[in-house]
């Protein structure tokens, strides 16, 4: 009877082996269709291709991603990212219709490359600024297939955090941690550190009293924390500010900064005389990267920077170690941020202006006209390019946006009421800057005006990736989905 038990539970095991087994293939193969192209697809497309072979999918799909080595789902769940190459080492010849670049090694013999960065053979992706993918018209590469490059150097003011903060900062927090962004002291709650993107709780609660300390030691008091609720300190620009409610400062926030010299090489070849517009999350590093695109544009140039709020540069007048010779102003009234924008045009001869944080339709409306009277423009906004073009406020950044009805035969999925660009960008590039375990990534869109058509259309844009892996400059090009909205 026990034999015939165990015999029993040996066949069921046997079987659950070996249908995982088939489901394992049939997700390869899934993958292998999905992924001829590109290292990204839409959730949508790969479910159908998972389907197709009886692969159960209804709200599975998270764990069937998870169980494999080489996906992952990003965007909010509505992007399949390929992470590992699975397909054979062999490159597959491109069609005659597509430009032919020069051979490549194959992937067996070619350097690691990161995970952000998968190699696909048949798309020849994702080496050291080394071929490009032939899905798109591109010139021959270097010769050389790999560009050295000084490597990063970045520095935080931790002893002006900790003079803030005292007992609090040196007893439960490490500040040596690159990952640490944000630290939140709120009333009656325990800190709470933003350490690469997660926000982890302390023991340590906060009183009234720690507020009350925190503020009494802002430089000068804190000047201005009740007029603009922003206070720079320290010689890396940290950023703190207050939480009111009721009329009382109930909390603090408190932005890290830090200085990161060496980003010339990602941006060298690119931002020369184009207007640029930097995208990202909150505190993925826009400020820090305009700082050095101000630095290197300012060379032998008159440039005219807009700070603000006074982060870029913070309060010292030394500011040439910061944003090398840029002419500096801070409007007296934030809100009039676009009438020092055009003082800059009518007064100071600039040849780049450049602003930290549009903010207002107003704002880009000034943008627009200093664009068109040859002046280089160079600005930062929250949130990704898509995030902008359907952002009404600001999406003239972009060319704006208008509902148009079309005819039977350009109907886009049998839509006859589509979004159209209404005029011509104001940035010639975006950038869009996001934030890994590894460091910063800077995803170029070029050619604004047909990705912005391709975005409103559902259809997929042409992406050049950028990172700095230790003392070598990194580069790929993809297409990447934003879904349309």
């Amino acid at each position: 009877m026990t034999s015939s038990r165990a015999m029993k539970a040996a066949a069921i095991e046997a079987a659950a082996i070996e249908a995982a087994a088939i489901k394992a293939v049939a997700i390869e193969a899934a993958t292998k269709e999905c992924f001829v192209d590109g290292s990204m697809i839409d959730v949508t497309s790969f479910v159908k291709a998972l389907q197709k072979r009886n692969v159960v999918t209804r709200n599975k799909l998270t764990r069937i991603i998870e169980s494999t080595e080489y996906l992952k789902l990003t965007n909010n769940n509505n992007t399949v990212v390929l992470t590992k190459s699975i397909f054979p080492a062999k490159p597959v010849p491109p069609p005659a219709s597509l430009p032919v670049a020069p051979p490549v090694k194959s992937a067996t013999n070619s350097a690691p490359l990161p995970v952000a960065y998968p190699v696909v053979p048949q798309v020849k992706g994702a080496t050291k600024l080394a071929p490009l993918p032939i899905s798109l018209p591109v010139a021959p590469p270097a010769a050389s297939s790999t560009k050295s490059v000084p490597p990063l150097s970045v520095n935080c003011d931790t002893l002006a955090i900790v003079d803030i903060l005292g007992e609090i900062a040196s007893e439960h927090l490490d500040l040596e941690d690159t990952g640490v962004t944000d630290i939140f002291l709120d009333v009656g709650s325990n800190i709470s550190v933003k350490t690469n993107g997660e926000c982890v709780q302390l023991k340590k609660a906060i009183t009234q009293s720690d507020v009350s300390m925190i503020l009494e030691r802002l430089p000068g008091g804190g000047p201005d924390i009740m007029r603009t609720n922003r206070v720079i300190f320290g010689q890396t620009l940290h950023r703190l500010a207050a939480v009111v409610y009721d009329g009382s400062i109930t909390g603090i926030t408190i932005r890290v900064g830090r200085n990161v010299s060496g980003l010339l090489p990602v941006f060298e070849g690119i931002v020369e005389d184009k207007n640029v517009l930097l995208c990202g999350a909150p505190n993925v590093g826009k400020t820090t990267t305009l700082r050095e695109i101000c630095k290197y544009l300012s060379r032998g140039k008159c440039l005219c920077l807009i700070d603000t709020s006074g982060e870029v540069c913070g309060e010292t007048g030394n500011r040439r170690h910061v944003v090398g010779t840029s002419r500096v102003f801070r409007p007296a009234d934030p809100a009039k941020q676009y009438a020092t924008l055009l003082d800059c045009v009518r007064n100071h001869s600039p040849d780049v202006i450049a602003i930290d944080e549009l903010n207002t339709k107003s704002e880009v409306e000034v943008c627009q006209t200093i664009a068109l009277r040859s002046i280089q423009m160079v600005a930062s906004v929250h949130g990704n390019i898509q995030d902008l073009v359907f952002n009404p406020m600001l999406n003239k950044a972009l060319g704006g946006s208008t509902q148009a009805l079309v005819s039977d035969r350009i109907a886009v999925d049998g839509r006859k009421v589509v979004v159209q660009r209404t005029t011509r960008p104001i940035f010639d590039i975006v950038i869009n800057i996001t934030r890994t375990s590894d460091g910063l990534e800077y995803s170029f869109i070029e050619d604004v005006a047909n990705n912005v058509t391709r975005i409103m259309e559902g259809k997929p844009i042409h992406i050049r990736r950028r990172r700095m892996v230790e003392d070598e400059l990194w580069e790929s090009r993809e297409e990447v989905l934003y879904p349309c909205e």
